[in-house]
């Protein structure tokens, strides 16, 4: 039986103290169970500078030297209780993962909230990516936005957090791992220079000039992020009207477009027929064409727009599982 519940305890222990796996729900409030600290390099070299204060005290029975050692370690031991309550007492909540291509950032949002204290120099850390810094007045919430590295398509976690903070005198390190199952999509990076996109069902790209009146301009929605920036309404933004995209009616460009698998050549291998639909994902967009998707066990039927956009790049993000 030892044999057997050990590995699980080891587990257990190291879960707790590290927060290696996405356990943590909303919202966490960190407590004194969360919480480490330790002297910084500056807190290590005044410690030392009080024990030599000390021991010069003692030595030469120094009263004005115990009354300044005693005097300065209190001022230590009161920066390490101030630097557990700037972090004591914190919310932290995972708000929404973003979706980003292939070799750049991908966004996730959370947030804080600080109870009823101000807190002040709060370093939050993603395990992947840079750290945000953040004030935060008392009984506020406020949404962070961190980045992670989107080194590979597919689901891509957030992965464990690091709330830290040195404040007041930069004498202690206090810290807390926070991990949530938050989730972002990372589609394939598009093909730099993509073939032009296959003929429409109207006939070959040379009708374009004629069929570009099937597309209409049907009116402004707000703007979305991800939306095809030729679509956006840059004369509302210059007036300050607010940011909007064009809604256009009917097919445009010459018409709609099967984006077929096994129409590319077939010395292309998986990642680089992915590549290229996403590019070509992307120009029938830009060109207000309605286009389909095949892929290998998955099928997407003709529609465009950015939802519709927005569906086919996470078929391909998750292929070979597209249909998950």
């Amino acid at each position: 039986m030892s044999t057997i519940a050990a590995p699980s305890w080891i587990t257990h222990w190291r879960q707790r103290l590290w927060r290696l796996s996405p356990t943590d729900r909303d919202p966490v409030v960190l407590r004194h169970s969360r919480i480490y600290i330790l002297p910084t390099r500056r807190g290590t070299a005044v410690i030392a500078t009080l024990a030599i204060m000390l021991l010069t005290s003692m030595n030469y029975a120094l009263s004005l030297g115990f009354a300044l050692t005693f005097l300065c370690a209190g001022m230590v031991a009161a920066a390490l209780l101030a630097a557990f309550r700037n972090l004591a007492g914190i919310a932290a909540s995972p708000l929404v993962g973003g979706e980003a291509f292939a070799g750049s950032q991908l966004e996730f949002t959370i947030s804080l909230s600080s109870a009823a204290r101000a807190r002040k120099g709060i370093e939050i850390a993603p395990r992947d990516g840079p750290a945000v810094e953040a004030e935060l007045p008392a009984a506020a919430t406020r949404p962070l936005r961190l980045y992670v590295e989107a080194r590979q398509r597919g689901r891509v976690p957030l992965g464990r957090l690091t709330l830290s903070s040195n404040y007041p005198l930069g004498l202690w390190r206090a810290w807390a791992y926070v991990h949530f199952p938050l989730t972002g999509i990372v589609y394939p990076a598009p093909e730099a220079s993509p073939p032009p996109l296959p003929a429409g069902h109207q006939g070959s790209d040379a009708r374009r000039s004629i069929l570009t009146s099937d597309a209409e301009l049907a009116g402004l929605r707000d703007y979305q992020r991800g939306d095809a920036q030729n679509r956006i309404a840059w004369k509302a933004v210059a007036r300050g009207a607010g940011w909007y995209t064009k809604l256009f009616e009917g097919a445009g460009g010459s018409g709609a477009i099967d984006l077929d698998w096994e129409e590319l050549p077939p010395g292309m291998d998986a990642e680089q027929r992915l590549s290229r639909l996403a590019a070509w994902i992307l120009a029938a967009e830009r060109e207000t064409r309605a286009f389909s998707l095949r892929l290998p066990g998955a099928a997407l039927a003709q529609g465009q727009g950015a939802g519709h956009r927005r569906t086919a790049l996470v078929a391909l993000a998750l292929y070979p599982n597209a249909a998950g």
